[in-house]
């Protein structure tokens, strides 16, 4: 057995010899172990073996979660097709909340291309990194990545990237993809907004995560079958074999949730960053639930590029709307309207600070990014509802 080590140590010497390696080392380490025991030489030739172990570990995680690919903002603009915009339904007086009988457009939805689009930047161009055990283990199982502020940004990036694709794929289920509610569902955007549904830390196998199923289809697999449910559907549009309904109210409709959604993450925001707040009662300052620990809060980024990803997806899917509801955006005037909240969209998606840093709005040497990101989503925020006041007159 000695001289089997002796062995693997001599052509261990030799290898990293071949690489330049010895040169980073003692001379003559190999030489030393004359007369040593086997634990000795066991120890000499697994060290450097675990070493490029823990090398490959972390290589690869930089690789597969250090940087997200496809996230160039100007995405929507090799996705849309304003050659075909949807139809409206109207009626004989010219109104738009009419029934039916215009609402199939015979052209396919660009709001669900973007869908199609999303998904497939986070689940084909990206590994999914939210399900990975990779990146679930952590730190060699010792610390979350969530903890840290390392390596969490893609999956909160891509969290909230899928969040608001639900969100829309829930509009396209319940309102846009039937008769004002009372036709039935479009079977295949029901079946895509199953599909989306899945938890997103879902894999294969899930033995140490009780909010997910021990053995399932992964989530990335699963998001990927919903890209051909939602071009089934598109296809069926197109030749009026399936329902869009491009109308006002339902536009209207729209809106309102999506704001209601802003308006949460705002809060949740919020609350991380705000490390004091005015008690009325006492007409004083007292101590709120954040914090402005600056470079060194560690779940900042957490927060923040969610809704990073949240900004992201509406940036194209709120294009996407404008193509499908344009008649509406038309004879409503809404124009300049929408292009101030496609700015603050973009505005709050383009802020990618190297480190996310948690400082107070008033400090001269930690930046308030999520008080920065909160402002441009509020701006775009109080946009829609701009346009939802104006199509709710």
């Amino acid at each position: 057995m000695i001289r089997l080590f002796d062995w693997l140590v001599e052509a261990w010497d030799r290898l990293r010899s071949l690489f330049g390696f010895h040169r980073l080392t003692r001379k003559g380490r190999g030489g030393d172990l004359e007369g040593r025991g086997l634990i000795r030489r066991i120890y000499y030739f697994v060290r450097p073996v675990v070493m490029l172990l823990m090398l490959i570990y972390l290589g690869t995680m930089i690789w597969r979660f250090g940087w997200t690919r496809g996230d160039d903002l100007n995405y929507p603009q090799m996705v849309l097709d304003q050659s075909k915009p949807m139809a409206i339904a109207e009626a004989d007086d010219g109104s738009v909340e009419a029934g039916a009988g215009a609402a199939k457009s015979c052209a396919p939805s660009q709001v669900v291309r973007m869908e199609q689009a999303l998904i497939d930047i986070l689940v084909n161009q990206n590994d999914w990194a939210p399900a990975t055990p990779q990146y679930k283990i952590g730190l060699f199982g010792l610390l979350s990545w969530d903890r840290t502020p390392f390596f969490d940004n893609k999956a909160s990036f891509q969290s909230g990237v899928i969040a608001t694709v639900r969100r829309m794929s829930l509009e396209l289920t319940d309102t846009l993809g039937r008769v004002r509610g009372t036709s039935g569902a479009d079977p295949d955007l029901e079946a895509a907004r199953g599909l989306l549904q899945l938890d997103e830390r879902t894999w294969l196998f899930n033995p140490f995560d009780d909010r997910v199923p021990l053995l399932a289809s992964s989530a990335a697999s699963s998001y990927r079958k919903a890209i051909g449910q939602l071009g089934e559907y598109n296809a069926r549009l197109e030749t009026c074999e399936a329902l869009f309904d491009a109308r006002a109210d339902n536009l209207f409709q729209m809106l309102d949730r999506i704001t209601k959604d802003i308006g949460s993450t705002v809060d949740q925001i919020a609350r991380r960053s705000q490390s004091r707040s005015y008690d009325v009662a006492t007409h004083s300052f007292v101590e709120a639930t954040g914090n402005s620990r600056g470079w060194f809060d560690f779940r900042a980024d957490n927060y923040f590029h969610e809704a990073r990803g949240r900004m992201f997806a509406l940036h194209g899917l709120m294009q996407g709307v404008r193509v499908d509801f344009a008649e509406v955006i038309d004879q409503r005037n809404l124009d300049d309207v929408w292009d101030r909240m496609e700015a603050h969209i973009a505005e709050a998606a383009a802020l990618a600070p190297f480190i996310v840093s948690n400082g107070r709005e008033d400090g001269m040497f930690t930046p308030a990014h999520l008080s920065a990101m909160a402002q441009n989503m509020l701006r775009a925020r109080a946009n829609m509802t701009e346009l939802r006041d104006i199509l709710a007159r």
